[in-house]
């Protein structure tokens, strides 16, 4: 049916009301999620941009929150102080807690810098930069941002584009306009003036933050090709030192950083072994003065999820440990590690007052959809209590029982998944199944818990709920295991995952959970990927529904600028022809003939070159005779926006699972 009215209300109104039904494809995906949760610097207010999916005018909306904390439990109630139709991001307070800001599309559609007095008043906009703003942070004093932006064409370029075109027409010529160059600008915050700083030497940025005491710039930018040789951390004085730009040269991936007290803390996952990348987890290092970035802090186990530093100098940590989150306290100049808390689920967007004594996260686990939660101090994570229940309909209706498990892929490995059992059902024998692969790879199965990712991406608990077990696989490649598992997947980027998958399903079969008749496919992006890789290998799986994933990779190298990047994880950093055979193993479309699987397979119609890979795939299976449907989403990129589009694509690959697994018939069909 029609998404449940009373969602809508939730955001009007969060109090619990009846019971969601699960089952239904619209009112699952009318679930709220929490994009960034920030408290202020002393600790008396949180406020948090939630998303939801506005069915009646297909888009997503977003809005802005404030709860106020510290007070009786009745008076800390969300109240709503805006939305942004066209979305936002970037949610901060200013450094005296005075001002929200964030970004969001100003006039002309370009990306700027808002600022909001949470006491009165309406946003302001701040930036009025021609090119927009992707990153910013605000000055210790408060008096500006910084932010890193496009810089606008110089006359000369401009005129030269105006000759190519005069000479071209219409006619796309490669190469195309150089990429846009960017630089760092102070924007003050009393009229708007605005200053250039200095140059941002990439193509992208991901992080901006400035030091405690203001004297430094800290940034992550990247170039298109995604080489770690490109992925680096720039820092360059803001005050008045002497002092050039240090750059890091390294086989990494610079994920996020935090400043703790005059230290800045990088996390990043890669290095250099005999001249070439080696995988790893996600690990914290400190960046030091000649650029180097020297790893602390070995007694932080797990995969680094997100740091947060505190005034005192020292940091928050989360880390993924097989499926479950761990809470770390790091004191960076002393080495000393503290676990504060091990989470059964999923946690989330950490943020802190300056003194670490007010602490607020988002948390699902298999009882519970998301929801803010609030903490006194690091030792209070345990006893979080939470601020919002938007979902509270969501955690009343028959929920799937959710557990992990694990089996041996017959090389060596024993793997884990995350198992998701139809309500009222666990351990019941010959269910139909449905392996649902998440992406990455470098990812993690749902972690026991009911809402994570994009729902329209990976829905096991939506699955289990209309009658299917549903197996989450954390293959080779997955985070939480350590180096050598994660880094298994170099060099075998489809061959062990996919052994990985289908060991996980014949291992329910044979316990008697999985009826082998009924076992279908789930998976996009990498999972998308893995799925197609699964398919060539296997005839067990009955269907398959395929998102944004290869066919064939060597195409895939040559049409996309990241192709290099590709290479360097995947293939050793060899181009298909330095290594023309593995390339040709390790992709699809070398065991075309083999595959039995009828295929759905979803594509954002702008997502690069994944969009191109759909009329490969289609023809080549409909060479062989394989049934295959490919559905291509306009205007969509990795990440789908307009609800509409979401739900189709639900609705179709449940409908294709359905059909093919319990006999439905596809009634959307004439």
């Amino acid at each position: 049916m029609a998404r449940i009215f009373l969602v809508l209300l939730f955001l009007l109104a969060p109090v619990p009301g009846p019971a969601a039904d699960l089952a239904d494809i619209r009112t699952f995906l009318s679930d709220t999620s929490y994009d960034e949760v920030r408290v202020s610097p002393d600790g008396s207010r949180l406020a948090f941009l939630a998303r939801r999916n506005d069915f009646e005018a297909d888009r997503e909306e977003v809005s802005l929150w404030l709860v106020p904390l510290g007070g009786p439990p009745e008076s800390q109630k969300p109240s709503r102080l805006t939305t942004f139709p066209a979305g936002a991001s970037g949610l901060q307070w200013s450094r005296d807690g005075r001002l929200l800001s964030w970004l969001a599309a100003g006039e002309g559609g370009a990306t700027q810098v808002f600022v909001l007095d949470p006491a009165g008043g309406t946003p302001r906009r701040l930036t009025d930069l021609a090119e927009g703003v992707s990153v910013y942070d605000w000055l210790p004093d408060n008096s500006a941002v910084i932010v890193i932006a496009s810089d606008p064409a110089a006359p000369a370029t401009a005129a030269a584009q105006e000759k190519l075109r005069g000479f071209y027409g219409d006619v796309r010529r490669l190469p195309g306009a150089p990429f846009p160059k960017s630089s760092f600008y102070k924007v003050a915050l009393k009229d708007g003036r605005v200053e250039r700083i200095a140059d941002f030497p990439f193509e992208f940025s991901w992080a901006l933050s400035v030091s405690p005491d203001g004297q430094w710039l800290a940034a992550i930018g990247d170039s298109g090709t995604q080489l770690t040789k490109g992925n680096e951390v720039l820092v360059l004085p803001l005050g008045p030192q002497a002092v050039a730009p240090w750059q890091t040269r390294n086989f990494a991936w610079e994920e996020s950083l935090t400043w703790a007290g005059r230290d800045l803390l990088v996390s990043a996952s890669g290095e250099e072994v005999e001249g070439r990348l080696a995988v790893t987890e996600n690990r914290l290092h400190r960046y030091e003065n000649d650029g180097r970035l020297a790893r602390i802090a070995p007694g932080l186990e797990g995969h680094v999820i997100q740091i947060l530093g505190l005034d005192d100098g020292s940091l928050l940590a989360t880390t993924l440990v097989s499926t479950r989150i761990r809470v770390y306290r790091v004191e960076p100049a002393a080495g000393r590690v503290q676990l504060l808390h091990e989470l059964p689920g999923w946690a989330f967007s950490f943020s802190a007052s300056g003194d670490g004594r007010r602490i607020a996260f988002v948390a699902s686990d298999s009882r519970h959809f998301a929801e803010i939660h609030v903490a006194d101090g690091p030792g209070g994570i345990a006893g979080a209590r939470p601020v919002t229940d938007f979902n509270a309909a969501f955690n009343q209706g028959p929920l799937p029982e959710i557990e992990k498990v694990s089996w041996s892929n017959g090389e060596g490995d024993t793997v884990e998944g995350v198992l998701y059992w139809p309500p009222g059902k666990k351990g019941e024998k010959g269910l139909p199944l449905v392996v649902d692969v998440h992406g990455g790879p470098f990812g993690t199965a749902r972690l026991e818990a009911l809402a994570l990712y994009g729902s329209s991406m990976s829905y096991p608990a939506l699955l289990a709920s209309r009658g299917f077990l549903v197996l989450n696989p954390n293959y080779r490649g997955s985070a939480g295991r350590g180096d050598e598992f994660t880094r298994a997947v170099q060099m075998h980027r489809c061959s062990r995952p996919a052994t990985d998958v289908i060991t996980g399903a014949e291992n329910l079969i044979a316990r008697g959970w999985a009826d082998r008749n009924r076992v279908g496919l789930l998976g996009y992006s990498y999972g998308g990927h893995t799925g197609n890789c699964v398919i060539t290998r296997s005839d067990l799986f009955r269907a398959a529904c395929t998102g944004a994933g290869n066919w064939n990779d060597i195409t895939f190298y040559s049409a996309l600028p990241r192709g290099p990047g590709w290479a360097e994880v995947f293939f050793g950093g060899k181009a298909p022809w330095e290594n023309q055979q593995l390339w040709w193993d390790e992709s699809p479309i070398s065991r075309t003939a083999q595959v039995k699987t009828p295929l759905l397979a979803v594509y954002g119609g702008v997502d690069g070159a994944t969009a191109s890979q759909s009329e490969s795939l289609y023809n080549n299976l409909t060479r062989v005779g394989v049934p295959v449907e490919v559905l291509v989403f306009p205007g969509e990129g990795h990440i789908f926006q307009k609800p509409s589009h979401k739900l189709t694509k639900v609705r179709a690959e449940i409908s294709w699972l359905e059909h093919y697994l319990l006999g439905k018939p596809r009634t959307e069909l004439p």
